[in-house]
């Protein structure tokens, strides 16, 4: 089970209603990181995702109706922890959340699609108390060339690709980053003198500076701003991950 904090101040400094974002940890607090992917509306604007399993079609569908039934006249705002999934459903999330404006604020871990679909496309990005956002890139050219993907899983890829690509674009991130991504583990990268060099790196925490490089300003920020801060949460929430703090340009 994740161990989890209030952190109070934090949750009026980001801009979330406390006793709304104090419900959401309470009812976190008591899943187990097995429990299944479900949302919950804890207050007329918000909306408390816990994805720590895997995402789920279901889960997918709570997300969008809850989502919806804000009224349009209403900014949402969703604090999200997940471990991250498939990226279609993803992507359907995060089309909700470029539609309607919505404040993404990161609780403990948003990770993989998490990071690339929820957290990037907000209009207001925010990382709560010791929490962390890591990518490790999306769906990229290169996979359509493994050797076991079948022709209908190619058609399927450059589906996916193309509506990734119009999603950053629409998002107005640097439509390049995954691709950027997906190189930095090629032997001898001279980026990677950049990362601890005890790892085969698989998944990037970018510094502020970096995430509004690549047109993802960060609101708040109260999570690690150094390896060592992100190691050390890493380990306190698991599973094991190889993780590199980037404070670096970004460049195809």
């Amino acid at each position: 089970m994740f161990a989890l904090a209030l952190p109070g101040a934090a949750m009026a400094a980001d801009g979330l209603d406390p006793a709304a974002t104090e419900r959401c940890v309470a009812w976190m607090k008591e899943r187990p990181s097995s429990a299944p992917a479900e949302v919950r509306t804890v207050a007329p604007d918000t909306l408390c995702a816990d994805f720590t399993s895997s995402l789920t079609r279901d889960s997918r569908d709570a997300f969008l109706t809850q989502m919806a039934n804000i009224p349009a006249d209403i900014t949402p705002q969703v604090i999200v922890r997940s471990l991250g999934g498939d990226v279609e459903l993803g992507m359907d999330m995060g089309d909700a959340i470029l539609d309607r404006k919505a404040s993404v604020h990161a609780y403990q871990v948003c990770v993989s699609s998490c990071a690339n679909y929820l957290f990037l496309p907000a209009r207001t990005r925010h990382v709560m108390a010791d929490s962390v956002v890591l990518f490790h890139g999306g769906i990229v050219p290169r996979m359509k060339k493994l050797p076991d993907v079948t022709a209908e899983g190619r058609q399927r890829l450059q589906r996916n690709i193309e509506r990734q690509d119009a999603f950053l674009r629409r998002a107005s991130i640097y439509p390049q980053l995954f691709e950027w991504m997906d190189r930095l583990n090629q032997p001898n990268l001279i980026v990677m003198r950049h990362c601890p060099t005890d790892r085969k790196v698989t998944l990037m925490q970018l510094s502020d500076a970096v995430l509004a490089g690549i047109g993802a300003p960060v609101s708040s920020n109260a999570g690690p701003r150094s390896q060592e801060a992100v190691d050390a949460l890493v380990a306190r929430y698991g599973p094991a991950m190889a993780v590199c703090y980037w404070d670096h340009p970004v460049k195809l």
